[in-house]
């Protein structure tokens, strides 16, 4: 069984495979009767572009090995793939050679400090984020990794690793985890990642609420943990499938109180990309106040 001839595998072909044909299509792809319930009008949608699908009756969503682990009920990757082979007739080899671990570099000579870099405060401005906003919740965070010496913005989370950021680098300095900030109020604002909960200090949607900045939607379970607290949850999720997929998740968990704050940004991907769009540019020097 070769995983890399899996991964191309289009979704549209594996689900005329299971005997499931579209119902319909729109701009972004092909609707479906869903393969893994019963439903009388079609809401499981494929992005053959992207190789994604969404099921909106569900709130579940993925590619072809999660839409495999759905309908075998497995979460073993290896099982999923053996599942979408047998349905392909693709030819399987037995036994399984599992995949070689293979360790992940570590991060050397890590030192946190004030966030003062000019190409740090530059790359913020060129995404709406000025440098008070900036340097006030985010630190500078010096690194070692592979050897070579590196800096990026750093934003802290619950268990004390940070998201990392900078106009080269995208990731995080372990363990990972939410972002947590309490006032006190009965609302709570939730983002995405760190730069959207940015773009909402300055746009001036937090107002001294409550925020939890899940880092990635794998997070969402451990956002759980905190938000059924609140009265109001207001969701500034990106527009995307993955977006909408933890907003229903949310929903099935929470309930009515989870509400949608997307529509402040229909025609963008996220709310920093509509900070962009809509609000006067910064420098790197700029002192816009709160």
């Amino acid at each position: 069984m070769n995983i890399e001839e899996i991964r191309k595998i289009s979704l549209v072909e594996f689900l005329n495979q299971l005997g499931y044909q579209p119902t319909g299509r729109d701009s972004k792809g092909l609707w479906f009767y869903s393969p893994c319930r019963s439903e009388r009008k079609p809401s499981f949608h494929v992005n053959p572009r992207k190789g994604v699908w969404f099921d909106f009756g569900s709130g579940a969503g993925g590619d072809i090995f999660t839409l495999a682990g759905e309908l075998c009920n497995s979460t073993d990757f290896i099982r999923q793939a053996e599942f979408i082979a047998q349905k392909m007739s693709m030819p399987i080899e037995k036994p399984y050679k599992p995949v070689p671990f293979i360790e992940q570099p570590t991060f050397e000579d890590v030192r946190v400090s004030k966030l003062e870099s000019p190409a740090l405060l530059k790359y913020l401005a060129d995404r709406g984020i000025p440098r008070n906003i900036a340097q006030w919740w985010c630190v500078q965070v010096n690194y070692r990794l592979h050897g070579k010496d590196y800096y990026a913005i750093g934003f802290e989370n619950n268990a004390h690793g940070f998201e990392l950021r900078s106009s080269l680098f995208k990731g995080s300095y372990p363990p990972k985890h939410i972002t947590h900030i309490a006032n006190g109020n009965a609302r709570c604002n939730v983002f995405e990642g760190f730069i959207d909960f940015l773009s909402a200090e300055r746009l001036g949607l937090n107002d001294g609420f409550d925020s939890v900045i899940l880092n990635s939607v794998a997070n969402v379970g451990k956002a759980l943990t905190v938000l059924p607290d609140y009265s109001i949850i207001a969701c500034y999720l990106d527009n995307d499938e993955a977006g909408r997929a933890a907003l229903a998740r949310l929903r099935r968990e929470l309930g009515d109180k989870v509400m949608d704050k997307s529509a402040l940004y229909p025609d963008h991907k996220d709310l920093n990309e509509y900070l962009v769009a809509t609000q006067p540019k910064i420098s790197n020097n700029s002192k816009l106040k709160l």
